[in-house]
């Protein structure tokens, strides 16, 4: 007796379609663009960090849980490393950090409260280690940074449209804030500790993306962190760095709304501050 057969199985089908996603998988891997997957990577990875800061501040965790202790003008900071003489993690590495004023360190009768330089005892923190960004993909600095962003390989000429695509970080909306050499709106000197400390000018410097205690943004108007897919160098005699993006397309930001939500972006114009 013979046995037509009229089509697949559903495991047969399974299969199939199992291997076409793994050679998908692989042609992707070997695309021009396979760094995207990084790029994409690194977005998301900033936009936690700054999610998570915005529930440590609307947890309000403060500098120290010591028992007697108040923590006053609290400060919650996403920073970015900008050392060009560390190529490794220059734009690359981030961390959490928690500042405020602890009331035992109040010796002389001054308020608290009305404290809110950062250099004049304020302690500072990081709650959680340093990380870094997937591997060819950097933070891109401000507009008037020490680091050059050269045209990307795929253009040209040196008006490409993405000479625009700049971060944008306003100086903290804070109208009693002193700015000093230490932390002047945009920079600040910190070395990442799981303990309180002062800021000390042997610190390496970051660039900060603050919340107030009520997880909004502390900054005037939109902030944005751009992104880039590409590659960065030493410059030894402009004593700064030189980041070159492998494509125009190569972009991303995180923009950080007025009452602290976080959104991801891949649009052009929405790069272009």
């Amino acid at each position: 007796m013979s046995h037509v057969r009229r089509g697949f199985t559903l495991i047969e089908l399974l299969v199939v379609i199992a291997v076409i996603l793994l050679i998908s998988a692989m042609f992707l891997g070997l695309s021009s663009n396979s760094n995207s997957a990084g790029l994409v990577g690194g977005q998301r990875m900033l936009a936690s960090s700054l999610k998570s800061l915005r529930a440590m501040a609307l947890l309000n965790q403060g500098v120290t849980t010591q028992q007697g202790s108040t923590t006053y003008n609290a400060r919650y900071r996403l920073l970015i490393l900008n050392d060009p003489s560390d190529p490794v993690n220059h734009l690359r590495q981030y961390v959490i950090a928690v500042g405020g004023i602890d009331s035992r360190l109040i010796t002389d009768g001054s308020d608290a409260s009305s404290i809110k330089n950062t250099d004049i005892r304020y302690k500072w923190l990081a709650p959680a280690p340093a990380s870094s960004l997937p591997n060819g993909v950097y933070f891109v600095p401000l507009k008037n940074a020490t680091t050059k962003i050269l045209p990307p390989l795929d253009s040209e000429s040196t008006n490409w449209p993405g000479s625009k695509q700049y971060s944008v970080i306003p100086k903290i909306n804070d109208s009693s804030f002193t700015a000093s050499s230490l932390d002047n709106g945009s920079t600040m000197s910190f070395t990442p500790k799981n303990q309180s400390d002062n800021l000390t000018s042997d610190g390496k410097s970051w660039y900060y993306v603050e919340l107030q205690p009520s997880g909004a943004s502390n900054h005037p108007g939109r902030v944005m962190l751009v992104l880039a897919s590409g590659a960065i160098s030493p410059d030894a005699t402009a004593a700064g760095a030189t980041l070159q993006p492998l494509s125009a397309n190569q972009f991303s930001a995180i923009v950080l709304r007025p009452n602290g939500d976080v959104s991801l972006t891949n649009n052009s114009d929405d790069l272009n501050p």
